[in-house]
């Protein structure tokens, strides 16, 4: 019965109706304006016209075969909570609203969440955009929403340049919580290796019980990235990649971009340290070091 409540008056964005609903026909309540599903494999993506709020939303419709493999694997003990069920509990500026989920009359999980008009980290990699200290409050931002993630009890488990975008106003939104678990003991076992390989954290590689370190992890070797230009391991091959991580320290990011500064460089190690013990131990306090160190050398 408390369990029932709970999800009756699961708190939500103010300005969406924050409910569970059942039973939607999405053909009769959507307009599809373009399908943009490239953002992720487990689920169609599209910009649509709501048109019973009479406005643009992103619906998202999950492919069932792929995401019960998914939540099969998360955790032996209870089965994992929908998408929807735990987007909408993270609530924050730097996170992507998530105004309704529920079930359509073809039994497949949908939500509905606002439509970000922007690009995402990895676009700014390819294309080199931004310069250092631009990209260091894009972090920051980027750094607060996970940190809202964990306090909200979550782990995101697949923490990637893909699922950070920016809009048009240069303002950092997380998307897609399809992976994430409930920061318990039932989901912190040992067994769930999902996520994208090259930000895996060499704990989920192993197998072995994890924490919200891994999305640290995760979040260290993207910052990696997006400020020196490349991965902090030389591997080439998937398999590689994954012995690199666990035998291997990553790349000195001071060796990779010199001008980085000494106190950013230091900020890097801790976030892709190999060894839980030695990694930054929290998301809460990563902004505010982001952005009161300075993020460049000073020209001598």
């Amino acid at each position: 019965m408390l369990a029932k409540l709970k999800e009756m008056f699961v708190a939500g964005p103010p300005s969406g109706s924050g409910a569970r609903r059942s039973r939607v026909d999405l053909e009769r309540r959507f307009a599809i304006l373009a399908d943009t599903s490239s953002q992720g494999s487990m689920s169609r993506v599209y910009r649509a016209m709501d048109l019973e709020m009479k406005r643009t939303v992103c619906l998202k419709v999950q492919i069932r075969e792929k995401n019960a493999a998914a939540a099969a694997r998360a955790s032996r003990e209870q089965p994992r909570p929908p998408e929807g069920e735990i987007a909408i509990q993270v609530v924050h500026p730097h996170v992507v609203r998530t105004l309704e989920y529920g079930d359509t009359i073809k039994g497949e999980h949908y939500l509905v969440m606002e439509f970000i008009d922007g690009v995402n980290f990895q676009y700014i990699h390819e294309a080199k955009r931004g310069r250092t200290a631009q990209k260091v409050e894009w972090l920051a931002q980027a750094a607060e929403s996970l940190a809202a993630v964990h306090e909200a009890g979550f782990i995101h488990h697949d923490i990637n340049p893909r699922n950070f975008l920016i809009n048009r106003e240069h303002q950092v939104k997380l998307i897609d919580f399809g992976l994430a678990v409930p920061n318990t003991a039932s989901f912190r076992g040992p067994g769930n290796r999902t996520g994208t390989l090259q930000y895996m954290a060499p704990e989920l590689i192993r197998r072995e019980p994890i924490d919200e370190r891994i999305d640290i992890f995760g979040f260290g070797v993207l910052a990696f990235e997006l400020l020196t230009g490349r991965l902090p391991y030389v591997a080439s091959t998937s398999t590689a990649t994954m012995l690199q991580r666990l035998n291997t320290e990553p790349l000195d990011a001071a060796k990779v971009k010199p001008k980085l500064s000494d106190e950013l460089c230091d900020v890097l190690r801790k976030l892709t340290a190999r060894k839980r013990e030695d990694r930054w131990s929290s998301m809460s306090n990563l902004a505010e070091t982001l952005r009161t160190i300075p993020a460049k050398r000073p020209k001598v």
